[in-house]
C-alpha cells in the first residue's frame, strides 16, 4: 500500500511540473502581449495629442476685440406723421416738434479692445441713414448716409458692491468732428468745432431679483478753435428702471432732462438762454431678445416740457442692438 501510494505522489508530481512547464510561457505570453497592448495604446495617446498652437499677434488682439452695432429709429410726432420730420424737443425746434432731420435711423458701430484692469479702449463711429428727404435739411446735410463723428474713448466698471447690486461704470472720451456738419454744428460764428469732450456715468442698483433701477449721467463740452469754454455745454441725466418679465423680455422706463448752455440758442419765449431745459422726454420700451445677439425695444415716447401737450408731443422709436462680436 505504501510503495502504490507513492508511486501515485511520484506520478502526479512529474503530471503538475509538466503542465506548469506548458502553462507558465503561455501566461508569459499573456503579460508580453498585455504589456505590447499597453505601450501601443500609450502611444497612441501621445501621437494623437495636438501640438501647442503658438498664436499671432493678430489672434491675440482679435481675442480681445468686441464688436456691438446699436441703432435708434425716430419717427414723425403722432400728430403729423409727416416722415419728411422727424420729431423733436419744442426747445430745440421753436415750438414746432419737427427737426430738420427726416424720419430717420442713427447708428453707432463700437469697437472695443479689452486691454485689462476693467477698462476697455473704445473707437466709435456714428453715422445716420435718412430715409426721407427733409426740405429743412441743409443741402450740404443731404444724403442717404451723413457721418457723424468718432469717438475715442475708454470705458468700464469701476466699482461693484460685494452682493453686486451695485455698480458703476464709466466712460470719458472725446468725440472728434468728421462731418462739415459736426464740424460747424450751427455755430459759424464760433469757427469750426475742434472737439467735445465727454464724461458718461452709469449708477445701477437691483432692487429685487427682477427690478432695477438706473441714473445715467453725461457732461459735453463743444470746444471750438481750441478755446475751452462753456460756450456750448450740455448735462444731461437719465433716470430709468428696468423690469425683468422673463429671461428674455423686459420693461424699460426712462426720463431724459437735457440742461444746455449754448449762446447760438434762442429760447421758445425769445430770450438768450442760460442752461435752459432743452429737452425733457418720457419714454416706455419692452425690450426682448430676439436671439442670443440680437436685442430689439420698441419704444413711445413723448416731450412732457411741450405746451400745450398734445399728440405732437408723442413720437414713436425703437432701440436696436446686435453684438457682432
Amino acid at each position: 500500500m505504501k510503495s502504490t501510494f507513492l508511486l501515485f505522489v511520484i506520478i502526479g508530481s512529474f503530471i503538475s511540473l509538466q503542465l506548469h512547464a506548458q502553462t507558465k510561457p503561455a501566461q508569459q505570453k499573456k503579460i508580453a502581449v498585455k504589456k505590447v497592448v499597453i505601450r501601443v495604446v500609450e502611444e497612441k495617446k501621445v501621437s494623437t495629442t495636438a501640438p501647442e498652437v503658438t498664436k499671432s499677434a493678430f489672434d491675440k488682439f482679435y481675442e480681445r476685440l468686441s464688436i456691438g452695432q446699436f441703432s435708434v429709429l425716430s419717427s414723425p410726432n403722432l400728430e403729423d406723421w409727416d416722415s419728411r420730420y422727424a420729431a423733436l424737443s419744442p426747445e430745440f425746434s421753436g415750438g414746432t416738434n419737427r427737426d430738420s432731420y427726416p424720419l430717420n435711423l442713427w447708428n453707432q458701430t463700437n469697437f472695443a479692445y479689452n486691454f485689462g484692469a476693467k477698462m476697455k479702449f473704445n473707437f466709435i463711429p456714428r453715422y445716420t441713414i435718412f430715409l426721407a428727404e427733409s426740405p429743412d435739411q441743409p443741402a450740404k446735410e443731404r444724403g442717404m448716409i451723413q457721418i457723424e463723428d468718432f469717438l475715442i474713448g475708454f470705458s468700464g466698471g469701476l466699482y461693484s458692491s460685494p452682493d453686486k447690486k451695485f455698480n458703476f461704470w464709466t466712460r470719458p472720451a472725446l468725440r472728434l468732428p468728421t462731418s462739415h456738419a459736426s464740424r460747424t454744428s450751427y455755430n459759424a460764428t464760433f469757427g469750426n468745432l475742434t472737439y467735445q469732450p465727454e464724461w458718461l456715468m452709469t449708477f445701477t442698483y437691483d432692487l429685487t431679483t427682477n427690478l432695477q433701477i438706473s441714473l445715467w449721467h453725461i457732461h459735453r463740452f463743444w470746444i471750438y478753435e481750441d478755446r475751452f469754454n462753456n460756450s456750448r455745454h450740455r448735462i444731461l441725466t437719465i433716470p430709468g428702471f428696468t423690469y425683468k418679465l422673463s429671461d428674455k423680455t423686459n420693461v424699460q422706463t426712462y426720463f431724459e432732462h437735457f440742461l444746455e448752455n449754448n449762446k447760438n440758442f434762442k429760447s421758445i419765449n425769445g430770450k438768450d438762454p442760460h442752461y435752459v431745459d432743452m429737452w425733457q422726454n418720457l419714454m416706455v420700451g419692452v425690450g426682448h431678445d430676439v436671439t442670443p445677439k440680437l436685442n430689439v425695444m420698441p419704444f413711445i415716447s413723448t416731450y412732457i416740457n411741450d405746451v400745450p401737450y398734445s399728440t405732437q408731443s408723442l413720437w414713436l422709436g425703437a432701440w436696436i442692438s446686435y453684438q457682432i462680436k
